[in-house]
């Protein structure tokens, strides 16, 4: 079994195929999201960095493997999916936050006065301490009753009978729909007096449309291969910014409450003023990112590829069905049929008309 917990591990991604409906789609989806979470369960209850952040990954895919298959699951069941899965990851993101953030102050430490550098060991420590008190809740949550009950719901999923039965390949694009409208509804409302939350939420939904994308990357072409890497790059943009903001928000709550010595203080000062200059480069660089995007018209043609390529491919889909069952029945009866014809009414009343005639 392939190791997804070290970082150069080839991705496990669950793919679908137009023939097959959405209930089959939804069900094999989301209990491939649920053996996913319990693989990098198992290598995240180590501590270390990288199997932490494939956990909060592997949350977040299954967050949009749910949007993406709402319709089809029975509400109850969804109303816990969307409550316990974002609970998760919540407390799995709250580790992986310590871990950036200590390698982004610890980066733009060589940015400011030498003579501070020194000043910021207490500022490491102070996160190493939440890491563990973070980690030690996380562990918590893994070992709860309300977690294995997750588990137990998203390995067997309540998927609806009643619209359940479509072939994937004919609503894949409908499916993805909402996906892309909420993140163009995000998308627009970025400007230079816009709060960073707005940028934070644009990026968790084009993450979710890039997961829901991969998903259906068979049912795709050349331009769903180009939407996902511009997708990929735009994500990236956006989560740089979001670390600096996360980061700079600690160092200032730090500075007001942790009574650290004045050195420290200036230092952690410095660091903020640091930050703010490259969150500043960052959100500009945002918003043009944004905009080429959406100028692009990326998603409107990689939805309208996603249409005609699932007709064509259930077309061949059925169209091979068909040789087969063509191809299945026994040469002597197709040679019986092909020599001597069902005889029929009609056939009958001609050739009675023509003995009468003659």
């Amino acid at each position: 079994m392939v190791d997804e917990s070290r970082s150069d591990a080839p991705p496990r991604r669950v793919a679908f195929f137009p023939g097959e409906t959405v209930a089959d789609a939804a069900r094999k989806a989301i209990t491939f999201g649920a053996e996913s979470l319990l693989r990098h369960q198992n290598a995240a209850e180590s501590g270390e960095a990288e199997p932490l952040h494939q956990l909060r990954v592997a949350t977040r895919r299954l967050r949009a493997t749910i949007d993406l298959f709402s319709t089809v699951i029975y509400a109850a069941q969804l109303k816990i999916y969307r409550r316990d899965i974002p609970w998760l990851g919540a407390q799995a993101g709250e580790v992986r936050e310590c871990d950036v953030t200590s390698e982004l102050i610890t980066a733009r430490a060589a940015k400011i006065d030498l003579d501070l550098k020194d000043a910021i060991a207490p500022i490491i420590v102070a996160l190493g301490e939440r890491r563990k008190s973070e980690f030690a809740k996380l562990c918590e949550l893994l070992e709860s009753k309300r977690y294995r009950s997750l588990l137990s719901k998203l390995l067997h999923p309540a998927i609806k009978k009643v619209g359940a039965d479509r072939r994937l390949g004919l609503v894949a694009a409908q499916l993805i729909r909402p996906a892309t409208r909420g993140a163009s509804r995000f998308g627009k409302r970025l400007a230079d007096d816009a709060p960073a939350l707005v940028f934070h939420k644009l990026r968790v939904r084009l993450k979710r449309l890039r997961y829901e994308l991969e998903m259906m990357a068979p049912l795709g072409a050349k331009r769903h291969k180009k939407t996902l890497a511009r997708l990929e790059e735009l994500q990236e943009t956006l989560g740089l910014y979001h670390d600096v903001t996360v980061a700079a928000a600690w160092l200032l709550s730090y500075a007001e409450t942790s009574g650290a010595p004045p050195r420290t203080i200036v230092a952690a000062g410095a660091l903020i003023q640091s930050l703010g200059s490259r969150e500043n480069k960052l959100r500009r660089r945002c918003m043009k990112a944004w905009r080429r995007f959406e100028r692009s018209d990326a998603m409107r043609d990689t939805l309208e590829e996603m249409r005609q390529a699932g007709r064509l491919n259930l077309m061949a889909v059925t169209s091979s069905a068909a040789a087969d069952a063509r191809e299945s029945v026994p040469l002597d009866q197709s040679r019986i049929e092909t020599e001597h014809p069902p005889s029929n009414n009609n056939s009958m009343n001609s050739h009675s008309a023509t003995e009468t005639i003659a």
